[in-house]
């Protein structure tokens, strides 16, 4: 959630909307290793891109296998993050969604096992959301609302429709992967709404906090930063539909 590093550094940005629920960050690691779960680490090279949480995610990670950051060789590669795995320059790697660079690994012959974060020991917190400023919020809240309005029709007709949505995908940015997008698609559509269980956009104050607390923890965000006004989970305008029943991607 870089919103809170942004104000921790006076940028008075806003998260209107999460898009996903859930994080898509993983530990990805190639099959072949062998590694079965975190504790399999020890002694492994760890690659990752450089950003201020990764090596937060990494020792909490390790913690959670009984492991410190001193148990590893972590790298930073800058964004060469899959070629670092694939050609064995590093064991394992921080900073790929499970729901994308796994899919092309995959596809690549290189069969993947990974982690997710949240399921070792990181806060759960909105992988994807969309911000705005302040400012926009004060001067201009009937086209912020407005926005959101349109943005909640679209990804309610995805769900609806996941092949007419990936075929406008595919249409819009032909030098996509079809099978990759497909099956990205389908791993998703159940983040937007967690499984139905709330409306999309949905964010609380709770995950906000706890995520917060953490990361002031591990040492990357300002205590003073209060995460409470980080979002805003008011400015959807109604919404006479149900939240739709995800159809499978065919």
């Amino acid at each position: 959630m870089y919103e809170l590093k942004a104000r921790s550094h006076g940028v008075p940005v806003v998260s209107v909307a999460a898009l996903v629920q859930h994080p898509l960050n993983s530990l990805m690691v190639l099959e072949a290793l062998g590694i079965q779960s975190p504790v399999d680490l020890k002694g492994k090279t760890i690659a990752m891109a450089g950003l201020p949480s990764d090596e937060a995610y990494i020792e909490t990670i390790l913690q959670s296998a009984g492991l410190s950051i001193d148990d590893v060789e972590v790298v930073n590669v800058g964004y060469d993050l899959m070629p670092a795995v694939l050609s064995g320059r590093a064991d394992a790697v921080i900073g790929v969604y499970w729901t994308h660079e796994t899919i092309l690994a995959e596809q690549e012959g290189q069969p993947v096992r990974y982690f997710r974060i949240e399921e070792y020991g990181v806060p759960d917190y909105y992988e994807l959301v969309l911000v705005t400023g302040e400012q926009t919020i004060a001067e201009q809240e009937d086209v912020v609302r407005s926005m959101l309005g349109a943005l909640r029709k679209g990804y309610n007709a995805a769900m609806r429709d996941p092949e007419e949505a990936l075929q406008l995908l595919l249409a819009a940015s032909p030098d996509l992967d079809d099978e990759v997008e497909r099956e990205g698609l389908e791993l998703l559509i159940p983040l937007w709404t967690d499984n139905g269980n709330v409306a999309f956009g949905t964010q609380t104050a709770e995950r906000w906090e706890n995520y917060a607390s953490w990361a002031v923890g591990q040492g990357f965000l300002a205590e003073d930063v209060e995460p409470q006004e980080a979002f805003r989970n008011d400015l959807f305008p109604p919404d006479d539909s149900a939240t739709p029943e995800a159809s499978p991607v065919s």
